[in-house]
């Protein structure tokens, strides 16, 4: 299949390109601002807003896709607070953007649009959470894929397009920003081996409990959706161990060999707060997903073989 992917040149869309090469389809990417050269295995690739309706609309129509991977959006949660209004006007008006244009122009063309676990309410305890739970985010963020997530489903019911979502929980792995936690820790782990800093790492809350996935194995997840997944139904996307951040930075501390001193970053800090964990009997049913990666194994390939992001 000739795969659309927006987003491509993000942290998930190269893995996401990558993925999809490998098993047979062609993927072509779009992204606000291409990067020079393209990632090697993407077959094309145009520039495209997701904020310019018009531009998808070309983008589309010049494209014909037979399947999307829509996973173009702002997704670090506190541009919902510095900018409001572009994540909204990405997030949602860009998900309706391009929906529209492929009921022009590629009425058939599986799409798969990409939300998040946090759509969920805010987990208090460990508890099971299936696909059919009422949403009740918590962040602008959430808020404005909660909002892509049903116009997506919504699309699929009123004009019968061959149009799923994915609700992926947290996942990390090479190429990640260093704005998020994990790559942060990373970053400076690398320069307190260097010997270019102190031996101190500045964290935020370290009490939350989070689940992580390795991006690797949420490609496959997405690409197991596009081939299988049934129109007009979300899939949950998650591994099932929620756990203490301090616990993983005390692991990545001890795969690096230091023993640094740990030191409040009141920027980072946040209230404790935990993921929630995520049923995926449905996506295993449907695809025969489920991770295979073990964090461990994320933690050293983005300690000892990834570039810093």
């Amino acid at each position: 299949m000739r795969v659309l992917v927006t987003g491509a040149c993000g942290f998930v869309g190269r893995h996401a390109l990558r993925e999809l090469a490998e098993r047979g389809h062609e993927p072509y990417a779009t992204d606000a601002v291409l990067s020079d050269p393209l990632p090697p295995e993407a077959a094309g690739g145009t520039a495209a807003d997701l904020r310019d309706a018009d531009a998808l609309d070309r983008l589309v129509s010049s494209v014909r896709p037979d399947a999307c991977l829509h996973l173009g959006a702002l997704s670090f949660v506190p541009s919902g607070r510095a900018d409001p209004e572009a994540m909204l006007s990405v997030n949602i008006a860009g998900t309706i953007g391009l929906l529209d244009a492929l009921r022009r122009h590629a009425p058939a063309c599986r799409t798969l649009v990409v939300s998040t676990a946090q759509i969920y309410a805010p987990a208090t305890h460990d508890a099971w959470v299936a696909e059919d739970a009422p949403p009740a985010p918590a962040t602008l963020y959430a808020v404005s894929k909660m909002a892509a997530d049903l116009t997506a489903l919504g699309y699929a019911r009123r004009f019968g397009l061959p149009v799923l979502t994915a609700r992926p929980n947290n996942h990390t792995g090479p190429g990640q920003s260093a704005r998020f936690a994990i790559p942060s820790w990373i970053r400076q782990i690398r320069a307190v081996r260097a010997g270019q800093t102190p031996p101190v790492i500045r964290t935020g809350n370290l009490e939350s409990r989070r689940v992580f996935m390795d991006v690797r194995d949420v490609a496959r997840a997405y690409r197991l959706l596009i081939e299988q997944g049934e129109a007009g139904h979300a899939y949950n996307v998650s591994a099932s161990d929620n756990l203490v951040l301090g616990r993983i930075l005390d692991r990545l501390c001890v795969l690096a060999e230091i023993a640094p001193r740990l030191e409040t970053d009141a920027d980072a800090w946040r209230p404790a707060d935990r993921s929630p964990l995520l049923s995926t009997e449905k996506i295993r049913e449907r695809t025969g997903w489920a991770p295979r990666i073990p964090l461990e194994q994320t933690l050293r390939d983005m300690l000892f073989e990834s570039e810093p992001s």
